[in-house]
């Protein structure tokens, strides 16, 4: 039985879509590149201002590799601090597409800053879910059901939008090892104006009953879906709000 999801903190409400890869900064920092042509598939690297309010707390970073036939890695990076807090966090999933289908492989998350640092691995065979750590089952992966991790999802969301898809769900294992359902809208098209430039997009909601939380996506049409905004409120107020600042698609 699936529980239900809890409150995330400011770094997992932007790693909820946000993901890439440290030797790739300086090629983001040196160039954007748009293309009408760009797929849901295509290589990229984007860097996000994250903010609450006037306040800047930090980056976050994606970036989504192609490294054989039908075979990705897609990872995250997000380094946030405020006051004397901070937060490091890094997750790359490797997966497989076959016919317009995400499955994981492996999933890696790392965490570290102000608390305990953590790390999960996680590996796929076919719907079962293992705990590589601790060299077990999840327990809570039902075998009927097709599993994503945090990452992966995200590819497999941009490949829906572009079949012209509206409403999506997602099961999936998170990086605490607990199964949650995700539960998408497109609500609006929107052209948004942010930091990268003024871009075309359609809107997202997270669906969730019950909740003082409401949580926004804008994501790309003409870049492959990209996403370019994430934002999160609560009880009227916001959470965070992630910006696209800097991007590159590096096609093979």
């Amino acid at each position: 039985m699936l529980k239900r999801v809890s409150c995330f903190s400011v770094s997992c409400v932007i790693a909820l879509c946000l993901g890439q890869s440290v030797q790739a900064s300086t090629q983001i920092e040196s160039a954007n590149i748009q293309s009408t042509s760009t797929s849901a598939l295509t290589p990229f690297n984007a860097k996000y201002k994250v903010s609450k309010g006037r306040l800047n707390l930090g980056t976050a970073k994606r970036q989504l590799s192609q490294i054989g036939d039908n075979r990705f890695t897609f990872s995250y990076f997000s380094d946030l601090s405020f006051l004397i807090l901070s937060d490091h966090r890094r997750e790359t999933s490797e997966l497989t597409i076959d016919n317009n289908q995400v499955s994981p492989i492996r999933y890696l998350f790392k965490r570290e800053g102000t608390g305990s640092d953590k790390s999960t691995t996680l590996s796929f065979a076919g719907n079962q879910v293992l705990d590589t750590e601790e060299n077990q089952a999840i327990e809570e992966a039902e075998a009927d059901i097709h599993w994503y991790d945090e990452v992966s999802y995200q590819l497999q969301m941009k490949l829906d939008l572009a079949a012209g898809k509206t409403e999506m769900k997602y099961y999936l294992i998170d990086h605490k090892k607990r199964d949650k359902l995700y539960h998408f809208k497109v609500v609006n098209n929107e052209t948004i104006e942010v930091p990268a430039g003024k871009i075309n997009t359609v809107k997202l909601q997270r669906i969730r009953k019950d909740s003082d939380r409401l949580t926004e996506f804008w994501l790309a049409p003409d870049l492959g879906y990209l996403l370019v905004r994430i934002r999160q409120e609560r009880d009227g107020s916001e959470v965070a709000d992630a910006q696209l600042e800097k991007y590159v698609f590096t096609p093979l």
